[in-house]
Order: structure tokens, then C-alpha cells, then sequence
């Protein structure tokens, strides 16, 4: 029975020429609803993959920062022994002038004989490498001679002088990270050691996966603090969150909506199959098995529509990630809207309208349960 019921229920919906245009724009609108939902997560969830992947290479995936010059070497060998790949940095923040052109500078300076920061691996880093658009802002190109001020070392001749070195740009780069191509530069460390007079540095930089709380453990007898990239961008991890939050929070509202349409379309489609009802009533159905067999057609109505969406926004996303165009004007990064699909956008996409839906499901059929006649009323009625 319970086929032959769920079989009236579909036929009528899709094909009777009198089916109910508002049911079957509900089933439409859960479809849409779960296809978008997936789409916009994993395209938003691809344009915030690739930032952070992008500021990670450069930043780094975490930072020790030393609190002592006297342990730096130590926690160094420590941390090699733990078979990850430290790169040491010593990071002062100093002027960088050429000709009447003057601007604030955050100077790295690595150890040229292990560089482990993918960006610098192809640079000559000589003397001084510099982002493009630090560069622009004091009008030098590569080649050029440039000086670098430090006004928290001094000499004193004839008073308190600024220390400052003359050095040349070796090469420019683009990092694609705005924060840093905008104020950072990268010497060799023992340039800046020579500046300020100390063979030291003051952090170790990451590039690779960690665990900050094994990592922590094992440096406890030292005197560092570990700052992983998401501890040092808290602002941007805040935004991003409240981004994928609020754009779920939109498709659920959507949902409610399509859910309206499922309310009301219920409302006028049992009303219409009242006689038909009672004929399965007739049949031999009680009125018990009469609900179940709703109850269960709701549900799988629903999953129906939402996992047809979500098939048809696999397929979609797998074509346009493929033959995607470059649809970006040229200011941005990613010029190609990048995708990036993951369980827990499917299993959000296919959730929220599904439950959404057998919930306004069911309190549609209690309430036309509750207030309509019953089966023998109906034959009586017919007859």
C-alpha cells in the first residue's frame, strides 16, 4: 500500500492536470535552496581558503618569539630536533629612505644560508628585497640605493645620530598579501645584526603545520610564546566567520520562505485529496497508516528536492571549476572564482532546508489532521 500511495502522491504533484502549482513550486524552491547553498560556500569558501593560504606562505603558519637572546640558539635546536623546518628572523622596525622619499619599513632579516619561506627561495637576497608596492611609495625600482634608519639605535657624535646603513635593492617582489607588500622588506640578518651591534635574533618562523599545544609542551623550559597565524590575525578570522555565518543565516531565511509556500501548498493539497484519502480508507488503510504514509512522503519529498540540489550543485561546481572564466576584475588575486567543497558545506546545504521543511511539514499535516472531518464523514459526504 505504501507504494501505491507514495505513487498517487507524485503522480498527482507532477503530473494530474489540476497537481497543485504551489507544492511543486515548494519542491522547486528547496532544490534552488540547497543548490545555492552549496555554490556560495564553496565559492566563498575558495576565495577564503586562498587568502589565508596565500598570508600563511608569508607570515608563516606560527611564530616563536623569543624572550631572551641568551635561549635563541637552544629553542632553534629544539625545534629542529622535532623535525620541523624553523626559520630564524630577526625583525626590527626602522625608516627606509631614498632621495626626499621617506616611509616606515618592518625589516626581516633571515639567515641567508636557510631560507624556508617559499616567496624568498628565488630572490637574490644580497642586500635588500622589497614589495613592489613598498617600493612605489618611495619611487625606487630595483638597483636603486636606499637607506635604512633605525631610531631606536644611536650613536653619539656631536649628539644622539640615528644609526642608518646604505643599501642596495637586490630584487622586488609581490607577495599578493596587501599588509605585507605595502610595509614589509627582507635583508640578510647579519645586515641588521651590523645595525644594531648584537649577533642575535628575536623569532623563529613556522612554515608548515603544527600543533601549537605539543609544541608548547615541549618548549616549556624555555622562555618563548608561540603566536600561530590565527592568534596573530584574529580580526581577519573574526570577519571571515561572521561572513560564512551571516551568508548561512540569508539561506536559511530563504528556506523559511520556500517553507511558507510548502505550508500553504499542503494546506490546499490535502484539502483537495480529502475523498481520495477516504478512498484509501475504503481500501483498507487505517487512518493511522493514512498519516504515517504522509508523514513518511513529506519527509522523502523533501530529502528528494534537497539532495537533487545538492547533485545538480556538484556537477555545476565540478564544470565551473573546470572551464570557470576569469570573471574578476584585474585588482583582485583571483582573478578565477576558485571552489573549494567540503563535507560539512554538503551536509549544511542538505540539512537546513531538509529539516526546515519536514518541520513545517509536519505542523501543516497536525493541523489538518486536527481540524478536518473524518474519513466516514467524507464517504458520507460523497455518497
Amino acid at each position: 500500500m505504501l507504494g501505491q500511495f507514495f505513487k498517487y502522491f507524485f503522480v498527482y504533484i507532477f503530473r494530474a492536470k489540476t497537481r497543485q502549482k504551489l507544492l511543486f513550486l515548494a519542491f522547486v524552491g528547496l532544490f534552488i535552496s540547497s543548490f545555492c547553498l552549496l555554490v556560495l560556500q564553496s565559492s566563498m569558501g575558495g576565495l577564503q581558503r586562498n587568502l589565508i593560504e596565500r598570508s600563511k606562505k608569508v607570515i608563516g603558519h606560527a611564530t616563536i618569539k623569543l624572550n631572551g637572546a641568551e635561549n635563541a640558539e637552544s629553542v632553534f635546536q629544539k625545534v629542529k630536533e622535532l623535525g620541523l623546518k624553523p626559520q630564524k628572523e630577526l625583525e626590527i622596525e626602522l625608516l627606509v629612505k631614498k632621495g626626499a622619499y621617506i616611509t616606515p619599513v618592518i625589516l626581516h632579516g633571515v639567515d641567508s644560508n636557510r631560507v624556508e619561506a617559499s616567496f624568498l627561495q628565488k630572490t637574490i637576497l644580497s642586500e635588500l628585497v622589497l614589495p613592489y608596492d613598498l617600493a612605489y611609495k618611495i619611487q625606487a625600482m630595483a638597483g636603486d640605493q636606499v637607506q635604512i634608519i633605525s631610531p631606536g639605535h644611536v650613536d653619539y657624535f656631536l649628539g644622539e645620530l640615528p644609526r642608518s646603513q646604505t643599501l642596495v635593492i637586490d630584487d622586488l617582489i609581490e607577495t599578493k598579501v596587501p599588509e605585507i607588500d605595502l610595509l614589509h622588506g627582507y635583508t640578510r640578518m647579519k645586515v641588521l645584526q651590523n645595525l644594531i651591534r648584537e649577533r642575535t635574533y628575536n623569532k623563529i618562523v613556522l612554515y608548515e603545520q603544527i600543533d601549537k599545544k605539543f609544541l608548547q609542551k615541549q618548549l616549556s623550559d624555555f622562555n618563548v610564546e608561540i603566536i600561530s597565524w590565527e592568534e596573530k590575525n584574529k580580526s581577519l578570522v573574526w570577519a571571515l566567520g561572521i561572513e560564512s555565518t551571516v551568508m548561512i543565516f540569508l539561506f536559511v531565511c530563504m528556506a523559511l520562505l520556500v517553507s511558507l509556500c510548502i505550508t500553504s501548498g499542503l494546506m490546499v493539497f490535502f484539502n483537495k485529496i480529502k475523498t481520495d484519502l477516504a478512498s484509501f480508507w475504503i481500501l483498507g488503510a487505517s487512518q493511522d497508516d493514512l498519516e504515517k504514509c504522509s508523514k513518511v512522503f513529506l519527509i522523502l519529498m523533501s530529502i528528494l528536492a534537497c539532495g537533487l540540489g545538492i547533485v545538480f550543485s556538484l556537477i555545476f561546481l565540478s564544470i565551473f571549476d573546470y572551464y570557470g572564466p576569469n570573471i574578476m576584475p584585474d585588482i583582485f588575486v583571483d582573478r578565477k572564482i576558485p571552489i573549494f567543497i567540503t563535507f560539512q558545506g554538503i551536509l549544511i546545504s542538505f540539512t537546513i532546508p531538509t529539516l526546515i521543511s519536514i518541520t513545517f511539514s509536519y505542523l501543516t499535516l497536525g493541523h489538518f489532521t486536527k481540524n478536518s472531518e473524518s474519513l466516514f464523514e467524507q464517504v458520507k459526504a460523497y455518497g
